[in-house]
């Protein structure tokens, strides 16, 4: 014997888990695509740092080759991320032959809540003025 009236609250439950269900897909599905988009962002920020760095490098060898001496390093906006530069000069004598190599050191930092930083390196040699 079938009583129809004891089957009133099957669809509701029915209905409430499918909503659930697709609610809980929804979410999952606007996670990844936030993770995505966020992951992807701070990749194209670290190639700005990256690029900015080398800006930095490249701006100064130079007068590095034309005066022999390390530059005075400080600060430089490049881009709108704050590159450093750090400059070590060694000299080398080899018998009667002198010169001397430049060790670089550029960083580039991208300010925010979590900051982006890339570093480029870069050794020059060069004889004495």
């Amino acid at each position: 014997m079938n009583l129809p009236g004891r089957q009133r609250g099957a669809a509701l439950f029915v209905a409430v888990f499918l909503i659930t269900v697709v609610v809980l897909v929804a979410g999952i599905v606007t996670l990844t695509s936030v993770t995505q988009h966020t992951g992807q962002a701070r990749a194209g920020q670290a190639d700005q740092a990256w690029y900015a760095a080398l800006a930095r490098l490249e701006s100064e060898i130079p007068g590095i080759l034309g005066s022999g001496t390390c530059p005075a390093g400080g600060n430089q906006t490049i881009g709108g991320l704050q590159t450093t530069l750090s400059c070590d000069r060694i000299e080398v004598r080899e018998g009667p032959d002198t010169y001397f190599v430049f060790n670089l050191q550029a960083q580039a930092v991208l300010p925010g809540t979590i900051p982006v930083r890339r570093t480029a390196s870069a050794q020059i040699m060069g004889s004495i003025p």
